[in-house]
C-alpha cells in the first residue's frame, strides 16, 4: 500500500446552521447525518496521528482503499456527529480531489481554541496536576489559550475534565482543569428567531447547566428575537437572545427566521395569515394573480404554531408584502398550484369532511360527505406520498377531501369508460445468484439455472412452484402446462412458441427467444422468455438480480363501452404504489389493450396521476387507457389487461360503431 503526503488546495471552512434539520425547537441535540466545519463542534482541520487509509467514496466498508496517508494535518470537508466518541467519516481536501477515511477519535488530534469562556470560577494551577493545590482562580470570563493537553477533547464521559493553559496578565500561563463539554467559545452572530417560552433571566453558565443558579421562568417570552452570540462546545450550543428587557442565554436554537430578498408568484388562490405561531387563525386576506416581496422565511419544519398539518410542516413560510399588507403565505396552504385538471365523479362511502384547501378545514362551517357521488375537477398528490387530494363539488359547495382507495372511493372518468379498477395486492420476490460451474442458484443456495455464453436459463417448473402455480405435465406430448387462477401458459419441449390462455378459452401462441429445454426434470428458458411468461420485473444487484412477481386485485366495473367518432376508448384505474424514480424510468408493468379475433390491436397508453410541474414523493394512482379504430357494425372485442404475456384481467364486450 502507498503513502503519500497530503497536500491541500484551498481552505475550506464554511458555517452551516443547523436549523432546518432539527425537527422542533428545544435545546438542541446533535443529530446524525455530515456536517461542515462549524467551530468547535466540526472541525475544519484534524491532525493524523497515524497512517490513515483513504478511499473514493463515503460508504465503502468492504473496500480496498485507494491508498494510505501519512501522519499530518488534513482540512475538512464535512464530518459526522459523533467523530469525537467514536468511529466517524470524515469528508476530506486533498491533491485528488475530495477523499473519505475513517480514523478512531484516539487517531486523531484538533488544535484547542485561540479563546474560551470560563463557566464558573474556576481554580489555576501552575502544571497539570492538582496537587500542591490552586494558586488563584478565575470568575466567568473569556480567556486566552496558550496549550492544552494532548487529545484535550477525547473522552469516555464529557462531563471528565482536561487540562487547558491559559494566559493571564499578572501570573502569566497557568492551568485549569475543566470539564470537557464545558470547553466552548462565544462568538457574535446577527440572526433572528421565533420563541415559544423564552425564560426572562438565564446567564451562559445556568444555560449550560452548571452550577446552582436556576433560569427565570416567571416573565417568559413568547415573540421574535435577534439572537447576537452563540457558544459552541464539541457536545452543544447556547445562543444569547436579545429581548427588550435584556440578553437571555438559552439552549433553544427557536425557529430560525431568515432574510430574504425575492419575489414569489401567487397564481392560486393563496391565504395571508398575520402569524404563523399563533394556531390555526383566520387568514387576513386572500391572494391569487399577483406577485409579492419576500423580506423573510422559515425554511425549518414547523411541528408548533400552524401545525404539525401533514403536509406543512416540511415546506417553506414567506413574510411577504402585498397588495393586501404584509404577512405570512405557504404555497402548500391554499390551492395547490401543481394540481392536475380532471373529468372524474367519484363515489364517496365512508364519511369524510369537505375541506377548504388540504388539510385546511372551513373555519365557520362543516359539510360531511358520506354515500353520495360527487364532481372531481383536480387530483394532487401532497409531497410527502399522504392521501391524494381531491377538488370537489356538491350542493353548490367546491372544496378538497382525500382520495381512499378503489375499496372506499369508486373513480368514473367522464371521457372514458372506466371498466375496471386494478390493486395491487402484493409482492413475492425469488433472488437469484451465480453459482460454481456457471450455474444459477436461489438464495437459499438452490441450483434453478445455468448461464452459457453469456445468457441466463432457469428451470420453469422450479421456479413456477416459487410462484405458487400449479404444474402439470402431459408426458406424451413433453408438454407442461402452468396454471395459477385464471392465467395458464403451455409449454412444449423444443417449440419456439408457448400457448398463453385466459380461464379456459382458447390459447394464443406466443414467441419465444429459444426454444425450451428438458434436463433431467427442468424444463429450461431463455431469462427474457421468463420475464414475459410470468410477468415479472427483474432488478439487478450487481451481480445478482431478483425476479419481482406483482399480484392485483381486479374489480369490474359495468360500464357500457361507448364508439365516439368511430373510435373505442377504455380505461383502467391502477393503484399500485411506484417510486418517482421508477416511474420516470418507465417502470409502470401494467398494459391495456383492446383485442378483435386475437390481434393486439389499438394504442395503449399509461399515465400516473402526478402534479404538473410535479413535487410528489411517489406515484399512487395510474390511468391505463387503451383505443382503436372501429368500423361501422356490431364487434366483439376483448379489454385486456397484462404483465408482459401474463394476463391479469380479461374482458370480452359486445360494441356498435356508428
Amino acid at each position: 500500500m502507498m503513502k503519500m503526503k497530503l497536500f491541500t488546495l484551498t481552505i475550506f471552512a464554511a458555517a452551516l446552521g443547523l436549523g432546518g434539520l432539527l425537527p422542533q425547537a428545544g435545546a438542541e441535540t446533535i443529530y446524525g447525518g455530515s456536517y461542515a466545519p462549524e467551530g468547535l463542534r466540526f472541525p475544519a482541520v484534524i491532525e493524523l496521528l497515524a497512517d490513515t487509509p483513504y478511499y473514493a467514496e463515503a460508504d465503502t466498508y468492504n473496500a480496498i482503499p485507494e491508498g494510505t496517508f501519512a501522519p499530518q494535518e488534513v482540512h475538512v470537508l464535512e464530518t459526522q456527529s459523533a467523530w469525537s466518541i467514536g468511529e466517524a467519516t470524515w469528508k476530506i481536501e486533498t491533491m485528488f480531489g475530495p477523499r473519505w477515511i475513517r480514523p478512531k477519535p484516539w487517531e486523531i488530534d484538533i488544535a484547542p481554541p485561540e479563546r474560551i469562556t470560563l463557566l464558573e470560577e474556576t481554580p489555576l494551577y501552575r502544571s497539570q496536576s492538582t496537587k500542591g493545590g490552586a494558586v488563584a482562580a478565575l470568575s466567568p470570563q473569556e480567556v486566552e489559550v496558550r496549550n492544552a493537553a494532548k487529545q484535550w477533547f477525547y473522552t469516555n464521559d464529557p462531563g471528565s475534565k482536561t487540562w487547558i493553559q491559559i494566559h493571564t496578565s499578572w501570573l502569566g500561563d497557568l492551568w485549569v482543569h475543566i470539564p470537557v463539554k464545558q470547553i466552548g467559545t462565544v462568538q457574535k452572530v446577527e440572526r433572528k428567531a421565533h420563541y415559544y417560552n423564552l425564560p426572562s433571566k438565564s446567564e451562559l453558565g445556568t444555560a449550560m447547566g452548571v452550577g446552582q443558579q436556576q433560569q427565570d421562568w416567571s416573565n417568559a417570552k413568547d415573540g421574535d428575537f435577534p439572537i447576537v452570540a452563540e457558544f459552541t462546545t464539541i457536545y452543544d450550543r447556547a445562543f444569547e437572545v436579545q429581548t427588550g428587557q435584556g440578553t437571555v442565554w438559552t439552549r433553544d436554537k427557536g425557529v430560525a427566521i431568515l432574510p430574504a430578498d425575492e419575489t414569489l408568484k401567487i397564481v392560486h388562490e393563496t391565504p395571508l395569515f398575520s402569524t404563523v405561531f399563533g394556531g390555526l387563525t383566520k387568514e387576513d386576506a386572500v391572494l391569487k394573480d399577483e406577485t409579492v416581496t419576500v423580506f423573510e422565511k422559515i425554511v425549518e419544519p414547523l411541528w408548533t404554531g400552524r401545525g404539525p398539518y401533514e403536509i406543512w410542516h416540511n415546506s417553506t413560510w414567506y413574510h411577504v408584502r402585498s397588495s393586501k399588507g404584509s404577512g405570512w403565505v405557504n404555497k402548500l396552504v391554499g390551492e395547490p398550484e401543481s394540481a392536475v385538471p380532471v373529468h372524474w365523479k367519484v363515489a364517496i362511502k365512508d364519511q369524510k369532511e369537505l375541506q377548504h384547501y388540504p388539510e385546511v378545514p372551513f373555519k365557520d362551517t362543516t359539510l360531511l360527505l358520506r354515500n353520495q357521488t360527487v364532481d372531481v375537477t383536480e387530483a394532487w398528490n401532497p409531497p410527502n406520498g399522504g392521501s391524494m387530494w381531491l377538488k370537489v363539488s356538491v350542493d353548490n359547495r367546491s372544496g378538497w377531501v382525500p382520495y381512499w382507495s378503489s375499496t372506499q372511493d369508486t373513480i368514473e372518468d367522464q371521457d372514458s369508460s372506466t371498466v375496471a379498477y386494478v390493486a395491487k395486492a402484493g409482492t413475492n420476490g425469488v433472488g437469484i445468484a451465480p453459482a460454481a460451474k456457471d450455474g444459477l442458484q436461489l438464495y437459499t443456495g438452490e441450483r434453478i439455472g445455468y448461464t452459457e455464453e453469456g445468457k441466463s436459463y432457469l428451470d420453469v417448473v422450479q421456479l413456477a412452484d416459487k410462484y405458487q402455480y400449479k404444474i402439470n405435465r402431459q408426458p406424451d406430448k413433453d408438454t407442461v402446462t402452468f396454471t395459477k387462477g385464471d392465467y395458464s401458459f403451455d409449454l412444449q419441449v423444443g417449440q419456439s412458441y408457448a400457448q398463453v390462455h385466459w380461464q379456459d378459452g382458447g390459447g394464443q401462441s406466443i414467441q419465444l427467444s429459444e426454444p425450451g429445454q428438458q434436463t433431467g426434470e427442468g424444463l429450461y428458458l431463455n431469462v427474457k422468455d421468463v420475464v414475459a411468461l410470468f410477468g415479472l420485473t427483474q432488478v439487478f444487484a450487481g451481480n445478482e438480480y431478483t425476479l419481482f412477481e406483482k399480484y392485483y386485485n381486479v374489480t369490474l366495473n359495468e360500464v357500457q363501452a361507448q364508439v365516439k367518432g368511430g373510435q373505442l376508448e377504455v380505461q383502467a384505474f391502477v393503484e399500485d404504489w411506484t417510486s418517482r424514480e421508477d416511474y420516470d424510468a418507465g417502470q409502470m408493468p401494467l398494459q391495456i389493450t383492446i383485442e378483435e379475433n386475437g390481434d393486439r390491436g389499438g394504442i395503449s397508453e399509461y399515465k400516473g396521476i402526478v402534479n404538473q410541474p410535479d413535487n410528489s414523493a411517489a406515484v399512487m394512482l395510474f390511468s391505463l387507457k387503451a383505443s382503436r379504430p372501429l368500423a361501422a357494425g356490431t364487434h366483439q372485442v376483448s379489454v385486456v389487461v397484462r404483465i408482459g404475456e401474463r394476463i391479469i384481467w380479461k374482458k370480452s364486450l359486445e360494441v356498435t360503431a356508428r
